[in-house]
C-alpha cells in the first residue's frame, strides 16, 4: 500500500524577572497564585555568523540526546523550571477540577459509541484492535475466517504494566504473510527509540527482543524467515535498513544505508508481498529500491535515481510494478506502471492520468482491484478500479466526514475494510465488495440515550483568503445554533507537511458543542485538502500564507456571525503549534486563548542548529535553508520566539515534553515564560512539560481525556474570563 500521509530557579525566583504590570497586577486582583519566575541568562544562540541574544537559553540541557535517552537525567535547575511551571499551571487550573471532570465523563460516553471493531482480512483470519476493560491500551486479536475463538496477539495493556511510558510505533503491529509470526515496535521513553520483538504466535516464546535502538519500522520477508528494520543515528534520523534471520545467530547485516543528512529512510513490503520497498524521501525528491523477496537476500535494486523535483512510490500489481508520482508537472500525482526488469523513469508507461484538483493521496491493490484515495474540493473518496480499467467512485453524503483505509489487507481479499464517520456520526466499520463497488456497514451503532447525532449540524464553509483563495472550514455546532456572534468558537488546524486534518468525529469537539460553543477546523494551506500546490504553495518563502489563511478563516467565522472577536480559543500541534506560535505574535487581537501543543514555536535557532536536530537538512525543502540570507531572513520574520513583543497577549497554554525528539521541550517553556514576561494584559499565560509523554503525548486513554478535558476548561475559562479564584499556597 502507498500511502503519503510527518538555573536559578524557585518558587521566589533568584535572579527572578519581574512581571509585567498589567499581569502583576491581576495577580493581585484575581488571586491568582503568583507565576514563578525565572533568572534571565542572556546567552548568543546564533549561529551560522548571525548574532542573537536569548534570556532562557539555559533551559536547553547540555546534551539533549543523552535526556531523550533518560528524561529523568534533566539537569537539575531546568527540572525545577519544569516543575515550578507545572505546578503554576495546575494550581491555575484546580478550580476547574469538576468542569474537568464532567467533561471526561462526557468524553468517556461518546467513546463508547464506537462499536465493533473494523476487522481486517488476510489470508485465514480477520485481524483487529479492541479496547479492554478496565485497560487505558488496546489488545490485538485475530480471529479464524472459518469461525472459532479469539485469538490474542498483543495485549498492550499487560506489556505496558510497570513502565513509565509505552507506546507502539505508528506503523502498528504486523504479521508474517503465513500468520506465525507477531511483531509491535515498542518505545518506553516517548522519544521515538524504540525496541522491536516478534513472537512465535503458536508458542507465544519471544523469537526477536534484543533490538533495542531502532526507528520503530520493519517488516518479514514473504516466507517468514527473514526480519528487515531501520535504524538510527545517534541524532535519531532513520538512515540504516538491516535484516535478520529470525531464530538464526542474531546477527544483523547491513542492507541499505544512506549518510545523507538531508533524506530519512523508510521501508515496507508491496501489498502482494513480492518486494521489500526501501524509500529514501525529503520534501524535494525520493528514491526507492527493491528487494525480491524471492531472494531476501539479494542487493536492493534502484529504481530511479533522486531527481530534484521527483516524488515516487511504488507498488505492484497486474504483474508489473505500479508508481504513485508527480513526474511531469503531476502535481496532483498520476499513475504509471515498468516492467520489473526495466523499472527506471525512461520506462515509465502512462497509466491513470493527471487531473489537476484530483489529489491522489494513496493507492491500495488486491489481486483483481485497485482502490484508490483521492481528494477532490476538500473531501476524500474512494475509487475502485478493475484490471480492464473500469472505474466506479464510492461517494457519501455528508457535508464534510472522514474515511480512513488501515494497513495489512490481504491481497486476495474480496473486500476492503474501512471505517466512515463524520464530526457528528461516531465511527463506523464498513466493508467495500471490490467487485460490485458498493459498501455497506457491518458493526451496528451503538444507540444511546448519550448521544442523538440529529442535535448536531456538520456545515462546509469557505472562507476568502488575501490573495483569492478559498479556504475550507469545517463547522460543528448545534442544529438551530442561533448566529448573532455571542457563541465562544474552538478553531483548529494543521496547515503543514501535506498533511490533511480529517473531519473526524471528535468526543473532545462535541463535549464543548454540548457546552454551547461551536467548533471549526481550518483546512489552511500547508495541508493537501486541496491537492499538492495547496501545500507546496507554503514551502519555505511562502509559508505565512498558512498564518494568514487562519486568521482569515477566524475573520470570516467573525463576519458570518458564528462568533465574535475574542471569544475565539485556536488549537495547533506540532507544526501546527508553529502555527498557534505565529497568530498568537501576528494577531493577538483576536483570540480569547491560544492552546499550542508541543509547538515549534522557536523556529529560527532550531534551523539554525540544525546539525544537532533529528531532522537535520531534511527540513530545510519546508522551512528554507538558513544558510542561504533571503530564506534566513524569511525565518527571522515569522519565527514565534523571536517576534514576542510587548504587547496585549491574550491567555496561553503551551504543552511540551522532554521525551519528545521532534519538537525539543523548551520551546513551548522558553515561549510561555518569555511572553508571560512581555504581556501587558492580565491574561494567564501558562506551560506545562511532561517528562515522558514524547512527540504524540501519553498514549493511555485516560490520559487522552484528561489532557482534552484541561484543553476545554482552559478554553472555556479563557473565552468567558472565569478564571478560578484559587487559593494562595
Amino acid at each position: 500500500m502507498i500511502d503519503r500521509r510527518k538555573f536559578l530557579v524557585s518558587a521566589g525566583g533568584l535572579a527572578a524577572s519581574a512581571m509585567a504590570p498589567a499581569f502583576a497586577a491581576s495577580v493581585a486582583k484575581r488571586q491568582w497564585p503568583a507565576p514563578p519566575q525565572h533568572a534571565r541568562m542572556p546567552a548568543d544562540v546564533g549561529n551560522l555568523g548571525y548574532h542573537r541574544m536569548d534570556d532562557y537559553a539555559w533551559f536547553q540541557p547540555k546534551d539533549w540526546h543523552a535526556v531523550l535517552r533518560a528524561p529523568d537525567s534533566l539537569d537539575a535547575p531546568i527540572k525545577a523550571v519544569v516543575k515550578a511551571e507545572n505546578d503554576y499551571t495546575n494550581a491555575m487550573l484546580a478550580p476547574s477540577a469538576p468542569l474537568q471532570r464532567q467533561l471526561i465523563e462526557r468524553m468517556q460516553a461518546l467513546d463508547a459509541l464506537d462499536s465493533a471493531p473494523l476487522q481486517v482480512r488476510d489470508g485465514d483470519y480477520l485481524y483487529y484492535q479492541r479496547s479492554k476493560e478496565g485497560s487505558d491500551h488496546p489488545v490485538y486479536a485475530r480471529r479464524p475466517l472459518a469461525g472459532g475463538a479469539e485469538q490474542i496477539l498483543l495485549d498492550v495493556g499487560a506489556e505496558a504494566q510497570g513502565q513509565k511510558y509505552y507506546k507502539l510505533s505508528w506503523g502498528g503491529p504486523q504479521h508474517s504473510r503465513d500468520g506465525r509470526l507477531f511483531g509491535w515496535a515498542a518505545d518506553l521513553r516517548g522519544s521515538d527509540i524504540f525496541s522491536i520483538l516478534v513472537r512465535d504466535v503458536a508458542s507465544g516464546k519471544l523469537l526477536v527482543e534484543d533490538i533495542l535502538d531502532s526507528h520503530g519500522e520493519f517488516a518479514f520477508s514473504s516466507d517468514g524467515r527473514y526480519l528487515f528494520w531501520c535504524g538510527r543515528t545517534d541524532k535519531g534520523r532513520p538512515s540504516k535498513i538491516f535484516r535478520r534471520e529470525i531464530g538464526g545467530s542474531g546477527a544483523d547485516t547491513l542492507v541499505y544505508e544512506n549518510k545523507d543528512p538531508a533524506f530519512f529512510v523508510s521501508l515496507r513490503t508491496t501489498v502482494a508481498g513480492g518486494y521489500l520497498v526501501i524509500r529514501m524521501f525529503n520534501g524535494d525528491m525520493t528514491e526507492v529500491r527493491l528487494v525480491p523477496m524471492a531472494t531476501p537476500t539479494a542487493e536492493p535494486v534502484l529504481v530511479e535515481a533522486a531527481t530534484q523535483g521527483l516524488h515516487y512510490d511504488v507498488e505492484e500489481w497486474n504483474g508489473k510494478l505500479l508508481l504513485l508520482t508527480d513526474a511531469d508537472g503531476a502535481v496532483d500525482y498520476k499513475l504509471v506502471t515498468a516492467s520489473i526488469g526495466a523499472p527506471g523513469r525512461a520506462n515509465w508507461q502512462p497509466f491513470v492520468p493527471h487531473q489537476p484538483g484530483r489529489f491522489i493521496l494513496a493507492i491500495h491493490p488486491f489481486a483483481d482491484y485497485l482502490v484508490r484515495e483521492e481528494w477532490r474540493d476538500a473531501l476524500p473518496r474512494l475509487v475502485v478500479m478493475s484490471k480492464d480499467g473500469k472505474e466506479k467512485e464510492i461517494s457519501f453524503d455528508e457535508a464534510a466526514y472522514a474515511i480512513s483505509v488501515p494497513n495489512g489487507q490481504g491481497w486476495q481479499s474480496p473486500t476492503l475494510a474501512f471505517t466512515y464517520q463524520s464530526p457528528r456520526s461516531p465511527r463506523a466499520s464498513c466493508l467495500l465488495t471490490l467487485a460490485s463497488g458498493s459498501y455497506a456497514r457491518v458493526d451496528k451503532p451503538v444507540v444511546s440515550a448519550a448521544y442523538d447525532r440529529e442535535r448536531y449540524e456538520v456545515r462546509r464553509l469557505v472562507a476568502p483568503g488575501a490573495d483569492g483563495v478559498l479556504v475550507p472550514i469545517t463547522v460543528l455546532m448545534r442544529k438551530g445554533q442561533k448566529l448573532d456572534g455571542s457563541a465562544p468558537l474552538y478553531l483548529y488546524a494543521y496547515g503543514s507537511y501535506g498533511g490533511t486534518v480529517d473531519a473526524e468525529f471528535s468526543s473532545m469537539a462535541i463535549a464543548a458543542v454540548d457546552q454551547g460553543w461551536i467548533y471549526a477546523i481550518a483546512h489552511v494551506r500547508g495541508g493537501a485538502e486541496r491537492g499538492t500546490d495547496w501545500w507546496r504553495s507554503v514551502l519555505k518563502q511562502g509559508k505565512k500564507k498558512t498564518f494568514t489563511d487562519f486568521i482569515d478563516c477566524a475573520e470570516y467565522l467573525i463576519s458570518q456571525r458564528y462568533t465574535r472577536k475574542q471569544r475565539i480559543v485556536a488549537h495547533g500541534y506540532s507544526a501546527g503549534g508553529l502555527l498557534m506560535g505565529a497568530i498568537y505574535t501576528m494577531r493577538p487581537d483576536l483570540w480569547a486563548g491560544v492552546i499550542a501543543r508541543v509547538p515549534f514555536v522557536d523556529v529560527l535557532t532550531t534551523m539554525e542548529h540544525y546539525e544537532n536536530h533529528p531532522l537535520g537538512t531534511t527540513s530545510f525543502p519546508f522551512w528554507g535553508d538558513p544558510r542561504v540570507p533571503e530564506e534566513h531572513a524569511y525565518i527571522a520574520s515569522y519565527s514565534p520566539y523571536d517576534q514576542l513583543r510587548k504587547t496585549a497577549y491574550p491567555a496561553l497554554l503551551a504543552v511540551g515534553s522532554v521525551a519528545d525528539n521532534r519538537v525539543a521541550f523548551w520551546e513551548p517553556l522558553k515561549f510561555a515564560v518569555k511572553a508571560r514576561a512581555l504581556t501587558t494584559a492580565g491574561n494567564p499565560i501558562l506551560s506545562r512539560t511532561a517528562m515522558y509523554a514524547g512527540h504524540m503525548g501519553d498514549p493511555g486513554a485516560r490520559a487522552m481525556y484528561e489532557e482534552g478535558a484541561s484543553f476545554l476548561a482552559f478554553a472555556m475559562w479563557a473565552a468567558d474570563r472565569k478564571w478560578g479564584k484559587v487559593p494562595q499556597s
